[in-house]
């Protein structure tokens, strides 16, 4: 199986950008941090759930 990887980012840069284009700068800010941190939330419990075994 191929990994298209441009094809990939290129999508969820559209997506991000539908998602974003009008919102203020304060707005895409928050939009931003707020993925960033259930991102880091995600990550935190798949690494305690592999650690765990």
């Amino acid at each position: 199986m191929e990994v298209k990887a441009v094809a990939m980012v290129r999508k969820i840069r559209d997506k991000h950008y539908e998602q974003t284009k009008t919102l203020s700068v304060e707005e895409q800010i928050k939009f931003i941090r707020d993925k960033s941190r259930k991102l880091q939330e995600k990550l935190k419990i798949q690494r305690t759930s592999t650690t765990v075994k």
